[in-house]
């Protein structure tokens, strides 16, 4: 094949393509662009002016000190490389360019320019911050019709004190159906409920609301919360079938200090007593709502001083690492935290994400005995 051949049929898929070219010669401290790349500048033919202060002159003030380092970084490690800037046309409007370039070299391996093409991307830039405004404000409706579900104000028995907490995830995908719900029962009882919706956005918050009211309109009538659950249970499979949620229900008397509870597949609740040692409360658990056939009472004794945590899988939870790498987490933070359960739940929403912001939504509900 000539190279008139080979030239022609490259300009053809260049200009297929709306592909700009330039080749930057070190030695010559010259920079040649074809016409079709000062197009996408919004420069006529031949108005580049063909050195490489010309070019960093046609980028966005604010992309020339990226732009360069990158151009550097190549240069000292010679290959291919991609930089994306924008540029701003002489009628005031902005243009996104990515340039996908290759060091040259000489027979030493010693770099001698680049060389490279560019493509306009500006269709492409403005469909992403659209999509992202809107994932933004599907993330603002989710989160505020999650908050407006969850109670208000937490009813308040003698001889306890309790917080509660919602910790939003930081993408609208994962904004889900973590709920809790504590019901003031008779003789300075407290009905404790804390659950998991399983899936994300708008149909999770949906499910979530629909869990959550009738675990409290079946506690109000039935005291024994493995029944709770079972007719809960129930519920899910005739209304919600492809649903699965995970849920914790139990009943502390503050008298006795008996937290009489169960659990559909959720994780350990956690106590902490007077001086800061924490224990799991981990008593086998059935399987979720939905899935489970049946499910069995367990007991445990909170003293006073003592501190229940309950809690969503989205507090211990990090992908890559075992649920037990989480757990020992959350049992440190909970032991050197502060004694107040609003002040514990503030606490833990800073440490447990202090490295990372939470990839799912998270619940919190913490009462102490006093």
């Amino acid at each position: 094949m000539t190279s008139s051949l080979a030239d022609q049929r490259l300009a053809l898929a260049l200009d297929a393509a709306q592909l700009g070219t330039w080749t930057w010669n070190m030695a010559t401290a010259t920079t040649i662009w074809d016409e079709r790349l000062e197009e996408l500048h919004g420069l006529a033919p031949g108005e580049f002016g063909g050195s490489f202060e010309d070019w960093i002159a046609s980028l966005h003030p604010e992309d020339r000190a990226d732009c360069l380092a990158r151009v550097e970084k190549a240069l000292a490690d010679p290959g291919p490389y991609v930089l994306q800037h924008r540029t701003i046309w002489a009628d005031g409007s902005v243009h996104h360019i990515e340039c996908r370039g290759m060091v040259l070299v000489d027979e030493t391996g010693a770099p001698t320019g680049t060389t490279g093409v560019a493509i306009d991307v500006t269709d492409r830039e403005r469909h992403e911050a659209a999509v992202t405004e809107a994932l933004e404000h599907q993330h603002e409706v989710v989160d505020t019709l999650q908050q407006a579900l969850l109670p208000a104000a937490l009813p308040q028995v003698p001889g306890t004190k309790l917080a509660a907490r919602y910790v939003a995830a930081e993408t609208s995908a994962a904004v889900g159906g973590d709920w809790y719900a504590v019901l003031a029962l008779p003789d300075d009882r407290l009905g404790l409920a804390i659950g998991d919706v399983a899936g994300h956005g708008l149909s999770a918050v949906a499910d979530m609301a629909a869990v959550r009211f009738s675990l409290r309109a079946l506690a109000l009538t039935e005291p024994a919360p493995e029944t709770v659950l079972a007719r809960l249970n129930e519920v899910v499979r005739v209304f919600e079938s492809d649903t699965m949620i995970t849920a914790i229900y139990g009943v502390l008397d503050s008298r006795s200090r008996e937290w009489n509870y169960a659990t559909a597949g959720h994780c350990p609740a956690l106590i902490r007593d007077a001086q800061g040692n924490t224990r799991l409360v981990d008593e086998p658990c059935d399987p979720p709502l939905g899935i489970a056939g049946s499910f069995g009472r367990h007991s445990t004794r909170i003293d006073a001083g003592e501190t229940l945590v309950l809690y969503t899988d989205g507090l211990i939870e990090r992908r890559g690492e075992l649920i037990t790498t989480g757990l020992d987490r959350l049992q440190r933070a909970v032991g050197a935290g502060p004694a107040d359960p609003d002040a514990l739940c503030a606490y833990l929403s800073e440490v447990m994400f202090r490295d990372a912001a939470p990839k799912d939504d998270v619940a919190m509900l913490v009462v102490s005995i006093e």
